[in-house]
């Protein structure tokens, strides 16, 4: 079922059929003018705004996985170590120092032009959410894993948890493959 907040076509919907009865209102009573035209506009009007004002669940989770984009992009732990749980577990890295210790040594020098996401699978449930990416990797010419090509493809699975506080975080985080050839965590540098 989509959420009243997601996107705006249900008001924009609602909107569009409030037109007629409008319409046939300024017909019967011309001296109303332009006024009954108002209705639609404004519940137009509101779908826009409650689509721009409140953040879903779904929409802070896309938010937080474009964060991370942006932190490897710019090769800053620091930022990327917001996005993740303080007690990460992933079976490979018993706690985040470890997951960002392996990031470091794996995006230092990397020169990752861009992540294009491809595919993004997301499955919620109330304060829990998963999700599978694929994702194309363009790297520049003096990244230090240019001798593999300048487009890498890299499948993740990334687990979600909300904290408390509110904000949602990554909880745990697996490479599947890298140009469609199954790894773990362990061969991952």
């Amino acid at each position: 079922m989509t959420h009243l907040f997601e996107n705006p076509w249900l008001l924009l919907t609602l909107a569009a059929v409030a037109i007629v009865p409008a319409a046939i209102t300024r017909q019967v009573k011309p001296e109303w003018g332009y006024c009954p035209l108002l209705i639609p506009l404004l519940i137009a009007a509101v779908g826009f705004g409650l689509d721009f004002a409140v953040q879903t669940d779904t929409e802070q989770i896309h938010a937080l996985v474009r964060h991370c984009r942006n932190a490897v992009i710019k090769e800053d732990i620091s930022r990327l170590g917001e996005a993740f749980c303080e007690d990460y577990d992933d079976g490979y890295h018993r706690n985040k120092a470890e997951l960002l210790a392996s990031a470091e040594r794996a995006i230092k020098g990397a020169s990752v032009k861009k992540v294009r996401f491809q595919r993004i699978e997301l499955n919620r449930q109330e304060r829990r959410a998963k999700m599978d990416m694929d994702t194309v990797v363009h790297l520049n010419a003096d990244s230090r894993y240019a001798g593999f090509g300048s487009v890498v493809f890299v499948s993740l699975r990334l687990e979600f948890a909300k904290r408390p506080s509110g904000p949602w975080c990554i909880r745990r985080a697996g490479v599947i493959s890298i140009n469609n050839q199954p790894i773990k965590w362990g061969a991952v540098r």
